[in-house]
């Protein structure tokens, strides 16, 4: 039986920074200028009583982002919107699939799915179209073979994908997004219970988009409020650990063990960068 482990830290830093004028009205021209990469408010949405006095005056616009900074004159009908938003997030995928197999036999597991891809067949003339399905998700394979004293020779294989439709390509009007692949495969001899760890599989992404108005976002000092950044930076981790282990059948009237609780091992206080002592093994531990 074999005993994995699949874990998938991924950390995003999100910054974005962009500027919208718009008008309610002045001079009887209400619109907007925008750089496009975050939305700015349409002709619609934007309502006033162009031509009034400063007393009486109504000017009504709706913020869908409360992370926005807001500036209105109403004197002149003209608005700033402002956006600068930073974010980061965590998240950790967890599998923890057992595999029992006989001496040297494969054994597969896979969870995940399959997306379809079209295969054209045949010349330009007379050709047709087969749809196929490729898997893709958190795959292990392995053989084992146990030896006389105890140790088991062990072939892994895992493998870690997912759907990248960044890559993707345009077939026949049928989209096809690329696969995202990290695995690793090798032989290793342990005994009964011992485990071995597979990291080190890293992905780091760092996109930087910047946008601008023509000819206004290229003048000196004033292009700076025609123009709009957005910089991602991704960086994800995968590690596989492997417990080996020797089972026989259970005997006549012997109880059945219950199944064990899977227990998150990532230390949230060391990841998300405190320092401090580590806990000591024989400290108690709070009651609950």
């Amino acid at each position: 039986m074999l005993e994995v482990k699949f874990a998938e830290v991924d950390r995003n830093a999100l910054q974005e920074l962009g500027m919208n004028i718009l008008s309610t009205g002045a001079l009887n021209t209400p619109g907007s200028i925008s750089t496009q990469q975050f939305s700015s408010p349409t002709s619609s949405e934007l309502s006033s009583s162009i031509g009034a006095h400063l007393t009486g005056f109504g000017t009504q616009y709706n913020l869908a982002d409360l992370l926005n900074i807001f500036v209105f004159r109403p004197d002149l009908n003209l608005g700033l919107l402002i956006k600068a938003l930073q974010q980061k997030s965590l998240l950790q995928t967890l599998a923890e699939p057992n595999l029992i197999a006989l001496e040297g036999k494969e054994a597969s597991f896979l969870a995940g799915g399959e997306f379809p891809v079209p295969i054209v067949q045949g010349t330009s003339g007379n050709s047709s179209i087969s749809i196929q399905f490729k898997e893709f998700g958190v795959r292990l394979k392995f053989v084992a073979n146990p030896n006389p004293d105890g140790t088991i020779n062990l072939h892994v294989a895992p493998e870690v994908s997912a759907l990248d439709y960044t890559n993707s390509v345009t077939l026949s009007g049928f989209l096809i997004p690329a696969l995202s692949t990290r695995k690793a495969e090798t032989e290793v001899q342990l005994k009964d219970g011992q485990s071995f760890a597979v990291a080190g599989l890293l992905d780091n992404r760092v996109t930087k988009i910047n946008s601008k108005i023509p000819w206004l976002g290229d003048v000196p000092i004033l292009g700076n409020l025609f123009k709009s950044s957005r910089f991602v930076k991704a960086k994800t981790e995968l590690l596989v650990m492997v417990t080996p282990r020797l089972i026989k059948p259970l005997e006549p009237g012997q109880p059945q063990p219950l199944p064990q609780f899977p227990v998150p091992f990532l230390d949230n206080e060391k990841f998300n960068g405190k320092t401090g002592k580590a806990p000591d093994a024989n400290s108690p531990r709070p009651a609950g």
